[in-house]
């Protein structure tokens, strides 16, 4: 399904009905849901959303774009890693600077839709 992002308000997918004003975090490809503790919150949802619909989210921060290294693998909701060739990876050591959460999956070459991290 496609997606829309203008002026820092993107759309979402939601497997689940949501309200307004509630906090969400990345839980697929393209896809969100209401955040729970200790997840990586990245925007609020505009609007009450019904379940399998999608709903517009403000951003806390606009997404960037990044190049999966090689032999690397992003999995959409998890941490993306910056490396010294100017690609992102998905996993590195526990003591790493998390440059963000992916908003969507890929593998080596691909380029990856992430958002900058909240509480950074």
């Amino acid at each position: 399904m496609a997606t829309q992002n203008d002026l820092g308000i993107r759309s979402f997918n939601f497997a689940s009905a949501i309200s307004a004003n509630t906090l969400v975090s990345v839980s697929g490809d393209n896809a969100a849901q209401a955040a729970s503790t200790g997840a990586a919150a990245i925007g609020v949802v505009q609007d009450d959303t019904a379940a399998a619909d999608q709903g517009a989210v403000k951003m806390f921060f606009p997404s960037q774009f990044g190049i999966v290294a090689a032999a690397g693998i992003v999995t959409a909701g998890s941490s993306v890693f910056a490396v010294t060739n100017g690609t992102i990876v998905g996993s590195l050591a526990a003591s790493a600077a998390t440059l963000g959460i992916a908003i969507n999956s890929g593998v080596a070459g691909d380029i990856v839709e992430y958002v900058p991290k909240f509480n950074q």
